[in-house]
């Protein structure tokens, strides 16, 4: 089912990406779609599937809102695996889930939708979403294994020179508006964080050109304002008409991100950052860096500044393989 999976993926490539992308502009959701599906080829698919071990025969993938392009890498995989694949799309918006088992079903595919929580007859479920919501579909499905993808959030470390690091930073920022777990929550670093707000700034507003923000959830409107009014209290703030940087101690870290805000904070170390992360270790993802050899407990994934929300494929997720362990025991 290589095949099926390459040609589907052509054709949901070739698709207008704005009505599946849930809120963001044309142009950036062009390019999130272009980026989710560049690294899926024939090598990487094959590989994926040999480090994902046994996969059952059907699976249901349970989506959750924000990043559009989530199911796709999986979907793909499963069905180059030969698996029949489920998707429970998010109600609030289904058309990506739509639009992929359109392309996967005419290319030969087995591959259906729904907003239904109630799945169908399956062999294992992956489910994404909050950590209450994900518990709740385990506890649902309680004859087949769930693999349960909670709740998550990611951050940069800049150690090297910020005028560098400013460009690639900006892309982690505005690819899906900072939706997502693998989205930089904050920035910390070592040098001037003043010179690094600065060269952010610059890239935003230069991106915002390129790249508009989409729709922007209304109820986001007072912690926007409630970070600019801090920042501008005990540190920095630059705003534009779409963005907004800002500069505090490390002490008012909070670890959510919203679109096109970043939040930089200074810090003496790696050590330092360590210690500041270290209350919210089970929900760590990805480290964005300019730094080598960089590790942090809890962190699963270290990659290049520019790189933290188009992660390669084959990749682990969470600590392991995509569609890795869907074998075991319910409950196991």
């Amino acid at each position: 089912m290589l095949e099926s999976a390459i040609a589907a993926l052509a054709a949901l490539r070739s698709q207008d990406a704005g009505p599946l992308s849930q809120g963001l502009s044309a142009e950036n959701a062009a390019a999130c779609l272009h980026q989710a599906i560049r690294p899926l080829n024939p090598t990487s698919l094959r590989a994926a599937v040999e480090a994902a071990g046994p996969i059952p025969p059907a699976i249901a993938i349970v989506v959750s809102s924000g990043v559009f392009t989530t199911p796709i890498e999986w979907t793909a995989i499963a069905v180059s695996a030969g698996c029949s694949v489920h998707l429970k799309a998010p109600a609030s918006d289904p058309a990506l889930c739509r639009a992929l088992a359109e392309v996967f079903t005419a290319n030969g595919a087995d591959v259906t939708w729904s907003i239904s929580r109630k799945l169908p007859p399956v062999d294992a479920i992956i489910a994404f979403g909050g950590d209450q919501s994900v518990a709740d579909v385990a506890s649902a499905n309680p004859t087949v294994p769930v693999e349960q993808y909670g709740h998550r959030f990611s951050v940069a470390w800049v150690a090297g020179d910020p005028i560098a690091a400013a460009g690639p930073l900006a892309i982690d920022l505005v690819r899906y508006d900072g939706r997502g777990c693998m989205a930089p929550t904050a920035v910390f670093t070592t040098g001037d964080p003043h010179v690094l707000a600065e060269a952010i700034a610059g890239q935003l507003q230069e991106l915002e050109q390129r790249f508009p923000r989409g729709a922007v959830d209304p109820g986001l409107g007072p912690e926007w304002r409630r970070r600019l009014g801090l920042a501008r209290v005990v540190g920095s703030s630059w705003t534009g008409s779409e963005w907004a940087v800002t500069v505090t101690p490390p002490k008012y870290f909070t670890p959510a991100a919203l679109p096109r805000m970043v939040n930089i904070h200074p810090a003496s170390s790696i050590d330092e950052l360590r210690t500041i992360l270290a209350p919210w270790r089970p929900w760590l993802s990805t480290l964005g860096t300019d730094a080598d050899g960089i590790s942090i407990d809890g962190v699963h994934r270290v990659c290049r500044l520019g790189w933290m929300q188009a992660p390669s494929i084959p990749r682990h997720h969470d600590g392991r393989p995509m569609l890795y362990g869907l074998n075991r025991p319910p409950g196991g």
